[in-house]
């Protein structure tokens, strides 16, 4: 008899459903190989996409076949359980294995080597597809207030109506999880303690880690909102805590927040302060009924000269002149916005012939592998020349649908990002004036990276981006180009 080895694999519980399980292809392989008079020596079983990059049991039989000069032969269920591309195929075609299939058994001829080709090709047509629907879906689903994911700690996957819903037993504990970190009186390594205590846990029922707390305490699902491509978008869920908790755990988090320290946040300009000298740490205290800021002298005292202590009060109308550089008059707003909006639209336009563009190179593509294929069946083509070119085509094609895909959900919409840019720096002044403790730090913490402090005076400043762009001298004029406020901005800038 001859010597084989036998390949299965499914990736989906839908495959499972219908026949495609591990036993079902194994009880049809061995029943194969007895009728055609082989004995397997091994078994290879795939639980992966036929598409995932690194097969661990395909190279795992390679390896196999590679030191097994005496078996030519794998048996599997079809030949898309087998093979996701041509390469694969060459790959044991280069040892000499020949494979055979249980159902669509291709004979050793020229023209069973075609009939494998046009199969391989459409089973590689199939999964490409396959990938982009499921993109599609998970978009679509999304734009629909959907979750394309496993339900994150606190929340449960309805199987009936494909939604999240909190979770009655771990929900209450997620909420104390912000609360509890809101306070600024907790490390994550002890909140995570506290939380395991009292009985949350993974969804394996494992401790959740620091780490993994951390994802869950910056996660804007658990306020009704999903994260999805780098966008924040609304959700048809309930949410577990509300946007204030939620804001307040993040200002808890900013910036660089190291430890546990009770008065970490009792400082308004605290953390957002560098000394012009040094480049070290402003640091604050309370004396008298004062609050001072100085350099921490993170270098030593030798490395830097300045000892003086500057008062709270003498700072504040230093970061009113900061934030008056970014205030804009009400009619720049609205030019702002028109302008902002002219050019959406004429980037919907240019998406609109890009989409036509794209369109015909992929219908050019198709009568090229057309071609490729008659002139195969015809014996003009040779095999190797066919199967590098169909290869080159079918990579081109891939490539051009992806940049349609991408085209699809049409060009961002930067005009209400512009609008609540400018209306957020233009409240600026405004908002830190009569802001808590709180509220002047979330509001720092949205708009500046650091300040140089030089005996008492911001001799410099950083604003974070897009509001840099905003900056304007002392005459009123943009320092940077005007459209820079446009092209600069991200989606996630003024989330």
């Amino acid at each position: 008899m001859a010597l084989c080895v036998i390949y299965a694999r499914v990736s989906t519980k839908e495959q499972q459903a219908e026949g495609y399980s591990i036993p079902a292809q194994l009880k049809a392989i061995r029943a194969f190989c007895t009728q055609q008079g082989l004995e397997p020596v091994a078994e290879f079983i795939e639980a992966e996409s036929a598409g995932k990059a690194g097969r661990t049991e395909f190279g795992r039989m390679v390896a196999f076949l590679t030191d097994r000069a005496d078996v030519r032969v794998v048996v599997a269920h079809k030949l898309d359980r087998l093979y996701r591309n041509f390469r694969d195929q060459i790959t044991l075609e280069d040892l000499g294995v020949k494979a055979r299939y249980v159902q669509g058994d291709i004979p050793d001829t020229p023209q069973g080597e075609l009939l494998r080709d046009v199969n391989l090709s459409v089973a590689k047509f199939y999964l490409g597809n396959l990938r982009e629907e499921v993109k599609k879906g998970m978009d679509e689903k999304v734009a629909q207030g959907g979750f394309p994911h496993w339900a994150p700690v606190g929340y449960l996957n309805d199987k009936n109506t494909r939604s999240l819903v909190v979770d009655p037993a771990k929900a209450p504990l997620v909420r104390l999880a912000f609360e509890r970190y809101a306070t600024g009186s907790v490390s994550l390594s002890q909140l995570s303690r506290e939380l395991f205590e009292l009985g949350l846990t993974s969804r394996v029922g494992r401790r959740i880690s620091p780490g993994a707390l951390h994802v869950i305490l910056r996660n804007p699902i658990y306020t009704g909102r999903i994260r999805y491509k780098e966008r924040i978008v609304p959700g048809n869920h309930a949410p577990i805590v509300d946007q204030e908790l939620f804001d307040r755990v993040q200002a808890a988090f900013e910036p660089n927040r190291n430890g546990v320290k009770e008065t970490k946040h009792s400082f308004a300009l605290r953390d957002y302060l560098v000394c012009a000298e040094c480049g070290c740490k402003i640091t604050a205290e309370r004396q008298r009924g004062h609050i001072y800021y100085r350099c921490t002298h993170g270098k030593g005292k030798d490395a830097c000269g300045q000892r003086k202590y500057t008062r709270e009060e003498a700072l504040f109308p230093q970061i009113d002149e900061l934030l008056r550089s970014i205030a804009l008059e009400p009619d720049i707003v609205a030019a702002l916005v028109r302008d902002s909006r002219a050019l959406d639209e004429e980037a919907r336009g240019n998406t609109l012939s890009e989409r036509k563009r794209l369109s015909a190179r992929i219908s050019e593509l198709d009568v090229k592998a057309g071609k490729l294929l008659d002139g195969y069946l015809e014996g003009v083509v040779p095999v190797d020349a066919y199967r590098a070119k169909a290869d080159e085509l079918s990579a081109q094609r891939s490539a051009f649908e992806r940049q349609l895909h991408e085209l699809e959900s049409g060009p961002s919409d930067k005009t209400a990002q512009v609008e609540a840019l400018a209306l957020t720096a233009s409240r600026a002044r405004v908002a830190f004036a009569q802001a808590d403790l709180g509220g002047k730090r979330k509001l720092l913490s949205t708009l500046l990276l650091n300040a140089s402090l030089d005996s008492g005076e911001i001799v410099s400043s950083q604003l974070k981006r897009p509001f840099e762009v905003l900056r304007r001298d002392s005459k009123g004029a943009f320092l940077q180009s005007w459209w820079a406020i446009v092209d600069g901005l991200g989606t996630e800038d003024v989330a």
